[in-house]
């Protein structure tokens, strides 16, 4: 809850929608299942990469809610990096089910229109706290005389110094310092502190920092913190690599330093563009208008900054916008509905890297939950599926209390398969009963090495799902997914 997605993006519009007569409500997914109220005529999904995802949307679906993914960050363009297979095969499933796309950039509107042409999609700028004008200027007053009396610059960094994919946070704080060493040399002392997560201050995180070449501080970040720190900065110093990720990044951090006084110094790719003229691209530019008292932030510029904020990151305007977006989607939808029907049954497959919460939440919707023979997690599955240890293919025991959901004709193959943690199952032999159902990969996955694995895992999943669709006609198939192997379940086209 105390993450930006949250914290910026939805709690400062909430006042502004109850304002226009509407009720935001942020909730764990985990916290919705079969049972929820479910009384919101919209339900946006947002920062949930993982298969909960789909079970969650499938029930909204089938209660007929208009449905949404958030978008923030681009971890699906990287088309021929296999650490994001997963997540192109979240967002591919996802997409089926949802009816718009809300986007926190043109950027990623436009990799949502690669994905899906066919969906609405909608840019809410990230919102901003808006300053007051009078106490915006006397700030700026206020780091000007202060600059003038010590000849000492202090600038900040601040945000998520890292990224489990990509070089970022204070990789380019370091790539760009030469701008930060540019600065000293024009007759000014400067100071840097920097705010970062505790999970970015490892050994080598804070060995990279040493080849700055201007004396810093380093300090965890927290909100109060950003507060403190942007309140005695004169300039916030925001560099940006060109890889995917980062150019696809909100305005949020430059808003944030100028809403408090703060001069924008960004380099590398012009991520800021659209709050020029107020964002510096050269350092020594900044150092001469502070000696000539020129600041692109100055009391007589804070006029033309309300006018960007309204136009990029006012609340109102942003909420509104919104607003107006959803009422237009349930308009369209409401001509196209029909009658909720049964929804077919659904399984959801476990890969060599799940969780047990996705697990859980999938037995409190009513969603089969099957064990592939990657899965090495000890749960009451409904299904489990293991390579045969006497012939090619697999067994497959299913959970006692699901065997009546089998036809006649299966239940009288069953045997007794034993009992597993709390669960009794009934074993089923593949071979007598779909015996032109051949399973794919299984002699190379039971080598159960990576490379193997890898080869294999793409043919022994898609096995799985068509071995489940014979036992269950018309069955919904899900995988759950996270492992970062170059495994693949999903066709990808290589146009997109």
């Amino acid at each position: 809850m105390a993450q930006a997605g949250v914290r910026i993006r939805y709690r400062r519009i909430e006042r502004d929608l109850q304002a226009l007569g509407h009720h935001l409500r942020v909730v764990p997914i985990q916290s919705i299942n079969d049972q929820s109220g479910l009384a919101h005529d919209v339900y946006i999904i947002s920062k949930c990469y993982d298969a909960r995802a789909f079970l969650v949307a499938r029930l909204l679906q089938g209660r007929d809610k208009l449905i949404g993914i958030d978008l923030f960050d681009d971890y699906f363009s990287q088309r021929y990096d296999s650490r994001f297979t997963s997540l192109r095969y979240w967002l591919h499933t996802l997409l089926q089910t949802a009816d718009f796309v809300l986007c926190s950039t043109p950027m990623m509107r436009d990799l949502a229109g690669r994905f899906a042409p066919e969906l609405a999609k909608h840019v809410m700028n990230d919102p901003a706290v808006l300053p007051n004008d009078d106490n915006l200027r006397r700030a700026l007053r206020r780091k000007l005389e202060c600059i003038q009396a010590t000849t000492i610059v202090s600038i900040c960094w601040f945000g998520i110094g890292d990224n489990p994919h990509f070089p970022v946070g204070l990789t380019d704080l370091v790539a760009f310092s030469g701008d930060l060493h540019r600065l000293r040399r024009r007759g000014f002392d400067i100071r840097l502190d920097i705010l970062t997560n505790r999970r970015a201050m490892t050994t080598d995180g804070l060995a990279m920092l040493r080849r700055l070449a201007v004396p810093y501080e380093v300090e965890e970040w927290t909100e109060e913190r950003e507060k403190q720190l942007l309140e005695k900065s004169v300039a916030c110093f925001l560099p940006v690599n060109s890889q995917n990720f980062s150019v696809a990044k909100s305005l949020n951090r430059a808003v944030s330093a100028l809403c408090a006084g703060v001069q924008v110094l960004s380099s590398g790719f012009p991520l800021y563009e659209a709050l020029a003229p107020l964002v510096y691209r050269d350092p020594a530019k900044l150092l001469d208008d502070v000696r000539q008292n020129t600041l692109a932030l100055r009391e007589d510029t804070v006029s033309d900054l309300m006018r960007l904020l309204q136009e990029w990151a006012d609340p109102v305007v942003e909420t509104r916008s919104l607003v107006a977006f959803l009422h237009k989607q349930i308009e369209r939808r409401a001509g196209s509905l029909t009658a909720a029907g049964q929804q077919p049954p659904a399984a959801l497959i476990h890969g060599k890297n799940t969780t047990s919460d996705v697990h859980k939440l999938a037995q409190r919707m009513g969603v089969l939950s099957v064990c592939s023979p990657f899965c090495n997690l000890d749960l009451n599955f409904d299904l489990r599926f293991a390579f045969a240890t006497d012939r090619q293919g697999f067994d497959v025991l299913i959970a006692d209390r699901h065997a009546s959901m089998l036809g006649r004709d299966i239940q009288a193959l069953m045997s007794s398969g034993g009992k597993i943690l709390d669960t009794i199952y009934q074993k089923l032999d593949m071979s007598r009963l779909f015996p032109s159902v051949t399973p794919d990969g299984s002699a190379l996955a039971r080598m159960d090495s990576p490379m193997s694995v890898a080869a294999s895992y793409p043919y022994v999943m898609a096995s799985i799902m068509r071995t489940l669709q014979h036992l269950f006609p018309a069955i919904q198939c899900y995988n759950s997914e996270q492992a970062t192997l170059p495994w693949s379940v999903l066709r990808e086209d290589p146009h997109r």
